[in-house]
């Protein structure tokens, strides 16, 4: 019988049931001197019972819904427990011999003597071995519910992923071509540096990138050519600094675009002028990433919505679990992040 990962789990408790329910008997038995020549017999066979209705349990919670596909799941049910306790009557009354056997003393076998201890051992049985299935397929439906949430919300964090570029690329596209066009006017090779980090940095923006996580040093890569590119921009007026250790960069890895865009996020909402430069510094603390920048607030931003900060927040809350840490007082702003391992990509996906 091939079985499937609920079924499994049923049949190993079943298992696990009988073994302790025997086990458990059998050290009664011994320990209060209960007068029986065949205390394993007796000990056995209540095993026994127990592993054969959880198998009818197993087999009716299979059936009925094969059987009755539209039945509403509440009449699904009380048909399960129905079934469930007339075949264990049936099982204790064809079994009842060997319990008269395992214990001898327990006087001669007739139907009215033995009709109440049939009816309550089977009701008492198949009650255990209801409870503790109803327990575990409680389980097995939340690890679903939680396991369908989850990849719920990363197919959310991709769209908004994927509207957040749709949103950002136009803009900055039109601000990169300008540029160039301005560039190749006044600086032919100053055009085409710019040109070939626009190329490398595109490139790495349209890669796809499933897991949602990039491995550190192509996130810095990213950023430099970002940096390359809005320093020919504003000149002397940018000045970001990049000091996260090589071994660091190797191992670690990031939410694609996470460092980009806080770098970016800086940039857009702070003056960048020759009289007052806009500084911003991307260092590598206590297994974190922090970036930081002076702060000197826009008088006018365009499209203040401050969902990439809010974004960025989802993604390591699916991704890791790690808190993103942001803090402001009169004179920075910083966004702290953890560096996460590469296998974190997977995480509750």
């Amino acid at each position: 019988m091939k079985f499937k990962a609920l079924e499994k789990d049923l049949l190993r408790y079943c298992w696990m049931i009988s073994i302790i329910t025997a086990a458990s008997v059998l050290i009664f038995h011994n320990t209060f001197k209960i007068d029986s020549n065949t205390p394993v017999i007796f000990a056995l066979l209540v095993g026994v019972r127990f592993f054969i209705l959880g198998l009818i349990n197993i087999w009716i919670l299979k059936t009925i819904p094969r059987i009755s596909p539209a039945m509403p799941k509440k009449k699904q049910r009380l048909l399960r427990y129905a079934a469930g306790y007339v075949l264990a009557i049936i099982l204790f009354f064809s079994t009842d011999p060997f319990e008269q056997y395992a214990l001898p003393n327990s006087g001669p076998w007739t139907l009215g003597a033995r009709l109440s201890s049939i009816l309550l051992q089977s009701m008492i049985n198949n009650s255990l071995i209801i409870i503790m299935q109803n327990f575990i397929i409680l389980q097995h439906e939340k690890a679903g519910t939680d396991l369908e949430n989850s990849r719920l919300r990363a197919a959310s964090l991709e769209s908004a992923n994927l509207l957040l570029k749709q949103q950002i690329h136009p803009h900055f596209l039109f601000n990169a071509l300008s540029m160039l066009k301005s560039l190749y006017k006044t600086d032919v090779h100053a055009g085409e540096a710019y040109l070939s980090h626009l190329v490398s940095f595109l490139r790495a923006s349209l890669a796809d990138r499933r897991s949602g996580v990039s491995d550190l040093a192509d996130e810095i890569k990213l950023c430099k050519d970002y940096l390359t590119m809005q320093q020919i921009r504003f000149d002397k007026a940018l000045v970001c600094t990049i000091g996260i250790p090589e071994e660091i960069q190797l191992r670690g890895a990031v939410p694609s675009f996470s460092i980009q865009s806080l770098i970016e996020n800086a940039i857009k909402h702070n003056e960048v002028t020759a009289a007052s430069p806009l500084k911003i510094l991307v260092y590598y603390k206590d297994c974190r990433i922090i970036v930081e920048n002076n702060l000197q607030p826009r008088t006018h931003v365009d499209a203040p919505s401050g969902k990439g900060l809010i974004n960025l927040v989802e993604r390591y809350r699916i991704l890791s679990g790690d808190e993103v840490i942001i803090r402001q007082d009169n004179n920075t702003f910083s966004v702290s992040i953890k560096v996460l391992n590469n296998e974190d990509s997977n995480h509750r996906r």
